[in-house]
């Protein structure tokens, strides 16, 4: 079996061939990225901002649902949040940010693995259930079976039937998305190394008592807001390209690319996401003198804003009032 620094070079090879042959192939647009508007080119960066900005208030009220917010501050978890994705550049993304996350916890804090990864699973799963439920409308819209507006109040009911399930509903969705954490913790359980460190019944002992129906409502607003962030995004680097598509469509495109991004296995999904995204793009009329530039414009202001927040977040990284690590062996620190 591979071992994980061969994969990871593996991935990284596949990556850059993907890509070099996406630039290679539009070679001869890749001048238009120059004539980038610096306007769109900001707000990009304040709708990243957002993301993270929301992504971390989610987390909070995950870590609230199993007793383990009140030690740490909005600070660290927002520097936590931008490791995780920084280090999703590097590594697939969603492994990046799910363990860079939780070990942060563990780590900074002593919150119990268990639990940690559960916060970071559950931020990420009404994440993916928001994409899958707006993933219905965007693909009828891809396909040309609906149009635009069709598209956007399907795409508007589906999300309303969502939020009305997860008010009325929400414990028995909690108890769903519980147990399908506790098939995932005995798995990783499993594992040389893990399985002595990680007393797996005390932990999904712990999740199971602890009260989640007053946060599925919430979290799942916080993701539609999340998900509103990041089509945002992507609309403000098709205005500073000039891409011949509006707001609405770039809407309805962006739960069929947060997919593509989802299940990539590359660095960032990088080459990968990025054909994927442009097959999505031939599908809704953009052709690939736009597209590629357009493409690379959003990795290059992704990855700027990116950086920068994480830049923000480590100068930010300063232990809040009240919070207390093992390291200062304050009265709130603790070992599993």
């Amino acid at each position: 079996m591979m071992k994980g620094p061969a994969l990871n070079r593996l991935l990284w090879v596949a990556a850059a061939v993907l890509m070099a042959g996406l630039l290679w192939w539009g070679r001869a647009d890749l001048g238009k990225v120059l004539s980038a508007r610096p306007l769109p080119l900001a707000a990009c960066f304040a709708f990243t901002a957002g993301i993270a900005l929301t992504g971390v208030a989610k987390w909070m009220i995950c870590l609230q649902s199993v007793g383990e917010a009140g030690r740490i501050g909005a600070r660290s978890l927002f520097y936590y949040f931008m490791i995780g994705r920084v280090l999703g550049l590097v590594v697939p993304m969603e492994i990046g940010d799910f363990g860079a996350r939780t070990m942060s916890l563990k780590a900074g804090h002593s919150v119990p693995i268990g639990r940690a990864s559960y916060s970071v699973y559950l931020d990420r799963t009404f994440d993916v259930v928001v994409s899958g439920i707006l993933l219905v409308p965007s693909a009828l819209f891809i396909l040309g079976v609906v149009g635009r507006g069709a598209g956007l109040a399907i795409g508007l009911a589906a999300f309303g039937a969502g939020l009305v399930c997860f008010a009325l509903l929400g414990s028995q969705t909690m108890e769903l998305v519980v147990a399908l954490f506790r098939l995932l913790l005995g798995a990783i359980c499993r594992i040389p190394g893990i399985r002595s460190k990680v007393d797996a019944d005390a932990e999904i002992k712990a999740l199971e008592c602890a009260s989640h129906r007053s946060v599925a409502a919430k979290l799942y607003l916080l993701s539609g807001l999340k998900f509103f962030f990041t089509a945002m995004r992507f609309a403000a680097v098709a205005a500073a390209m000039g891409l011949g598509v509006g707001v609405a469509d770039v809407a309805l495109f962006a739960p069929g690319a947060q997919f593509a991004l989802v299940f990539s296995v590359t660095p960032g999904g990088l080459g990968v996401v990025d054909w994927s995204w442009l097959g999505l793009l031939f599908k809704i009329g953009v052709p690939k003198s736009e597209g590629v530039p357009y493409l690379v414009t959003l990795r290059i202001s992704v990855l700027v804003s990116v950086l920068a927040l994480a830049a923000v977040a480590k100068v930010l990284h300063r232990k809040g009032p009240g919070e207390r690590t093992p390291r200062d062996g304050g009265d709130e620190a603790r070992t599993e």
